[in-house]
């Protein structure tokens, strides 16, 4: 049997405690405790207290879904008060735009590229100032023992309620390492566009040169497209802009060998400028350079003004020697993501419009030969069933040189718009409706400030028409208003020199929003 002072019968030691002894003690020393709540009783009564608090945020939120509070208030005595809306606006930045600087190219076996001239600004802006952007050197084409700099780029700014900004620059280039007509208008900064130019191909050349006027840092990526398909590119990836930073890449180093390249170039952090240096040698001697813009995203309507056709016997009397059998003008599409099938519109006023039809496979580049038009000025338009980008290259022939440019897709306007020519070479404006009613587009040139009004005109429209009108040498900068959506381009031309410009609208305004206080 066990015995109850030792309920261990393996151990005769261990001795059950004497509680008679122990309750006495504790009757001498009771200390009062307070009650302890169960653990699970505590965390229902905390549950419980969170589900009621739900319950009545949700009963509120359909209370107020309802308008109950709005129906108390007006069952009240007394007029029911109405709900006024309260207009806010933010501030619109400062307009910016992005000039080209010296052209850039390469010079014998150099892996850094040099600068050559100093181009001529037109600027048109009532309160518009200059800004260098922070580059890399890069030396003048002749630097000499001193190692003479080419100068930066600058981009223009003003204030947005300035109105109309703009600017223009030009340069003559007459060297053994480069030759040609380098204009281009100065770029307002976008986050996505698209660069449909150039080529790599033996004696091609291309500098790719990105600026951020911005106040952030930006992260660009460039995608590129070639003949066979997408390029991959992994340098063309996460490329990083400092406020006020002007950077270049080698398009060779982006896309080797690629006779029909096109770049996508997408911003993140903040918009950015990407302009092109396109630059020809053939044989041994330059022949034709090139500045070439961003043109928008990919669309379904491509309207392309700004066509120099050259004549067939001109085209002829150099195509068969080395090096010029691109001499002849080339429509550049592509469709990035689908297959589309394309109608191409070729607009010419005096000989008739010509139209066919090409297919285009996702991916892939192609270029449709435009030289067998006839001679002088042209626009063309591309209707697709799938949104494509597009450009143009056609050149001017010389007695002793040629030269070449990259004509980009122009951005509908539909109201007032603007563009600036650098005087000297001959320029012509082309208005492009391809609408099916007849309008008017009214033009003014204007002085720098864009107040003093210095000579203006009228240009009717044909539906689906181009226009063509001659404005001189003397350039300046020209504000455009049209009753219909119009695409406007410029040719400047010399015999041997050839450059492209394109009309912008205005920039968007920041839209108003209505606020209403409950």
């Amino acid at each position: 049997m066990t015995d109850p002072q030792n309920p261990d019968p393996q151990n005769p030691d261990t001795q059950v405690p004497d509680t008679q002894n122990q309750d006495a003690q504790n009757q001498e020393t009771q200390v009062p405790m307070t009650p302890r709540v169960p653990a699970g009783t505590a965390s229902l009564a905390r549950i419980g207290s969170g589900a009621l608090g739900l319950l009545f945020l949700a009963a509120s939120l359909v209370l107020v879904s309802q308008n109950v509070p709005q129906s108390f208030v007006a069952g009240l005595p007394g007029p029911a008060p109405s709900l006024e809306p309260l207009p806010a606006s933010a501030d619109a930045p400062n307009q910016q735009v992005v000039c080209a600087g010296p052209f850039l190219t390469y010079v014998a076996q150099e892996t850094t590229p040099r600068g050559f001239s100093d181009p001529e600004l037109t600027r048109l802006g009532a309160a518009a100032t200059e800004v260098e952007l922070e580059s890399e050197d890069f030396l003048q084409e002749f630097a000499g023992t001193e190692g003479e700099l080419a100068p930066p780029p600058v981009f223009i700014e003003q204030p947005a309620e300035a109105g109309f900004l703009g600017g223009a620059s030009s340069a003559r280039i007459e060297s053994v390492f480069a030759w040609g007509l380098a204009a281009q208008t100065c770029q307002a900064p976008v986050s996505e566009g698209w660069l449909v130019a150039g080529s790599t191909s033996v004696g091609r050349q291309g500098v790719i040169s990105l600026s951020n006027p911005g106040s952030v840092s930006a992260s660009v990526d460039l995608t590129l497209y070639g003949e066979s398909g997408p390029i991959t590119a992994p340098s063309g990836r996460g490329i990083l802009l400092q406020p006020g930073e002007r950077r270049v890449f080698s398009l060779a180093g982006l896309a080797p060998a690629e006779a029909s390249p096109v770049i996508a170039v997408a911003s993140a952090g903040t918009p950015v400028s990407v302009m092109l240096h396109a630059a020809l040698i053939r044989g041994l001697d330059p022949d034709g350079v090139d500045l070439v813009g961003l043109q928008g995203p990919p669309s379904t309507l491509r309207v392309l003004p700004g066509v120099w056709l050259e004549s067939e016997d001109a085209l002829a009397r150099v195509s068969g020697e080395e090096g010029y059998s691109d001499i002849g003008p080339v429509l550049r599409l592509l469709s990035p993501e689908t297959d589309a099938n394309a109608t191409v519109r070729v607009i010419r006023p005096v000989a008739g419009d010509v139209v066919s039809d090409v297919s285009l496979e996702a991916g892939r580049v192609f270029d449709v030969a435009l030289d067998t038009l006839g001679q002088g000025h042209a626009a063309v338009v591309v209707e697709s069933d799938q949104p494509v980008v597009s450009g143009i290259r056609h050149s001017s022939v010389g007695e002793s040189r040629t030269d070449l440019a990259w004509l980009p897709t122009a951005p509908l306007i539909d109201g007032p718009g603007s563009v600036v020519i650098p005087g000297g070479p001959e320029a012509t404006l082309h208005v492009v409706n391809n609408s099916d009613q007849p309008g008017t587009l009214k033009y003014a040139r204007v002085a720098e400030d864009g107040e003093e009004v210095l000579a203006g005109g009228e240009i009717d429209l044909p539906a689906q028409g181009l226009s063509v009108r001659s404005l001189g040498g003397a350039g300046g900068a020209y504000l455009f208003e049209s009753d219909t959506p119009v695409a406007i381009g410029v040719v400047l031309r010399e015999d041997g020199e050839l450059s492209n410009l394109v009309a912008t609208p205005p920039p968007l305004t920041s839209p108003e929003i209505l606020v209403y206080a409950r």
